[in-house]
């Protein structure tokens, strides 16, 4: 496929600028400018994920406080409902020190990346949303990865001390690094990204 959706191309654009913020450690900004390059060139099977799953339905609650705003977060927000119809849906139903009912309690939305609104296979471009007093179960991946925070949310990594890198504000995963994040009062909402291609 050589052309890409406008709402899919429109969300590239405003998550680029999400991931530039000098907020993010400079290694993650490093990781999501090799992904957005790669994001220049458009790609996609066809294939969509869109069985949609319980915290599917907290998708407007969660961007309700900033989606009227006239900020990146806000434009983002408003992007992100543009492509609900299209967007893939996964979850996490293993690892360990998960909460209760962590299951039900999260859901990711994949943008770009397998079963997204663009299906591929080098590059995911998605967001994590979790329900309020969640705590996401500890695991690792071999591709790096940046966040971005959109809302009060903390992230633990190698076994370290949890923190809140505050809104606007991320972290860096490197390779096969163990972490999590859990939500407090509010649910939470971050944006992510990786490169999945082999020897990435």
């Amino acid at each position: 496929m050589n052309r890409r959706a406008q709402n899919v191309a429109a969300y590239i654009a405003i998550a680029e600028k999400l991931f530039q913020s000098e907020k993010l450690p400079e290694a993650g900004r490093r990781v999501a400018a090799r992904v957005f390059e790669r994001l220049q060139t458009p790609s996609d099977d066809g294939a969509r994920h869109r069985t949609r799953y319980p915290a599917c339905e907290w998708l407007d609650a969660t961007l309700a406080p900033f989606i009227d705003d006239d900020t990146g977060f806000g434009t983002a927000a408003r992007a992100i409902k543009a492509l609900e119809p299209d967007l893939g849906w996964s979850r996490r139903s293993s690892g360990l020190n998960g909460s209760d009912g962590y299951i039900d309690a999260h859901v990711h939305g994949m943008i770009c990346g397998p079963g997204g609104a663009e299906s591929r296979y080098d590059v995911q471009l998605g967001f994590s949303l979790m329900l309020p007093h969640t705590r996401y179960p500890d695991h690792s991946h071999p591709p790096e990865e940046a966040y971005v925070l959109f809302t009060p949310g903390e992230f633990r990594q190698n076994g370290g001390e949890w923190r809140d890198p505050g809104i606007g504000g991320g972290i860096h995963n490197v390779r096969n690094n163990p972490h999590a994040m859990r939500s407090g009062d509010v649910p939470f909402f971050a944006i992510w990204c990786m490169l999945t291609r082999e020897g990435d």
